[in-house]
């Protein structure tokens, strides 16, 4: 009977550190605190799918050309051996390449929003995340993280409430951007403030700016057409396809061009919601109650494509945008649009793109590259990475934008 007794207090102790391991006490001088993806990186995630198999190609051979990629693969379904001589064949830099295992029942290639969270304090602990995941025709994929976690024995927490990392922009020094009609279509039940301190105690945020609106391209089905018979094809409006960090003080905001203005009604619409953000973002302040510096990007070519829906002919735009670029230790990858035969505003539009992205991240290579297949799924190339950071300590130095 006692040693009943000690057992169950174990186990109940063991279960208060694990909860508790990552809140910091009136005693502890340890912080903790959530990576922005400009800093010091390890690593950038990604899953092995066929059906992406050339922008996921493309994409791993310009990352792994300066840094290291984890490639993960569904071992149901795939064999490492054929995925490194793909790799190979590919021309990619093997040696900056891990293959990694996992077990699940579907493929699923959007890592950025399942994929584990890394918090870290200045001791150097490392510790994973995960928030719940919406995905009707992939629950599994909320193990992911827990697979992963278990696998690495690193100490995993997972939040009560639905969030997707495409929906969430951290600058790394406790100041994170999310959108109001987003965060709520995730949580209905809960209020703005409970989701607020939600993200405050399991990122360690401070200070958290709301957005209104993500971008019409960006709209779910379900909300209806945008503008006349026009729907969005996306998944609700996540803030990276229009509005990223560069560095801690940076925000990159997506803008319409003038011109484009006059091309369809459609880009007045998407105007509207852009310079909504703009002036949210021009009066809000950071966690030490500086400005932020906003620097504009041109907003993507729309395309407009025929569908049905419901039994009726209308049409729908994918998700194109330049903001949904990744970034890595030494590359800045950025979308690109334009083919040969298109009409030149799309190639200019890529070179100004290039042109920003150039001037912000100096020190680091930008090289744009084809992501439409990924948008008419409702993503792009931000959606299927993610970055492991480095464990940051109270000497490390960071990487910036400059």
């Amino acid at each position: 009977m006692i040693r009943g007794r000690y057992n169950r207090l174990i186990i109940n102790l063991t279960i208060f550190w694990f909860l508790t391991g990552c809140i910091d006490t009136p005693y502890s001088t340890t912080q903790w605190t959530t990576a922005a993806e400009f800093e010091a990186q390890e690593s950038t995630f990604m899953c092995w799918n066929p059906t992406f198999q050339r922008t996921i190609l493309n994409l791993t051979y310009t990352i792994a050309e300066h840094d290291h990629v984890t490639l993960f693969y569904n071992e149901r379904y795939h064999q490492p051996k054929n995925i490194e001589q793909i790799l190979k064949n590919r021309g990619v830099n093997i040696s900056n390449i891990t293959l990694s295992p996992f077990n699940l029942e579907n493929d699923n290639v959007w890592i950025r929003d399942y994929g584990p969270i890394f918090i870290h304090n200045t001791d150097g602990q490392q510790d994973i995340l995960s928030f719940k995941y919406d995905h009707e025709a992939n629950q599994e994929y909320n193990l992911f993280g827990e697979q992963y976690s278990s696998k690495m024995r690193l100490s995993f927490m997972r939040s009560n409430i639905y969030s997707a990392g495409g929906g969430r922009e951290i600058n790394g020094k406790g100041t994170m951007l999310l959108i109001e009609s987003y965060e709520k279509s995730l949580n209905p039940e809960l209020s703005i403030q409970q989701i607020e301190e939600e993200y405050k105690q399991k990122l360690h945020q401070k200070n958290i700016i709301w957005l209104k609106r993500g971008i019409p391209q960006d709209d779910a089905f379900d909300n209806g057409p945008v503008f006349e018979n026009i729907y969005g094809n996306g998944v609700n409006g996540h803030i990276d396809e229009f509005c990223r960090f560069a560095d801690a003080q940076t925000i990159l905001l997506a803008q319409v061009d003038p011109n484009d203005l006059m091309r369809d009604e459609y880009y007045r619409i998407v105007n509207e919601r852009l310079e909504e953000s703009y002036h949210i973002l021009k009066n809000a302040r950071d966690q030490d109650g500086n400005p932020f510096k906003i620097i504009r990007v041109p907003q993507a070519p729309i395309l407009f494509n025929n569908g049905k829906y419901n039994g009726k002919d209308i049409y729908y735009t994918p998700v194109t945008s330049y903001l949904n670029f990744v970034i890595t230790n030494n590359s800045v990858i950025v979308p690109s649009y334009y083919s040969e035969g298109d009409p030149e505003f799309i190639f200019e539009k890529d070179e100004a793109a290039r042109g920003v992205f150039s001037e912000v991240f100096k020190h680091r290579k930008v090289v744009m590259s084809d992501a439409l297949e990924l948008n008419y799924s409702g993503g792009g190339l931000h959606c299927i990475t993610l970055h492991k950071p480095k464990t940051r300590n109270s000497k490390s130095k960071l990487l910036g934008s400059s």
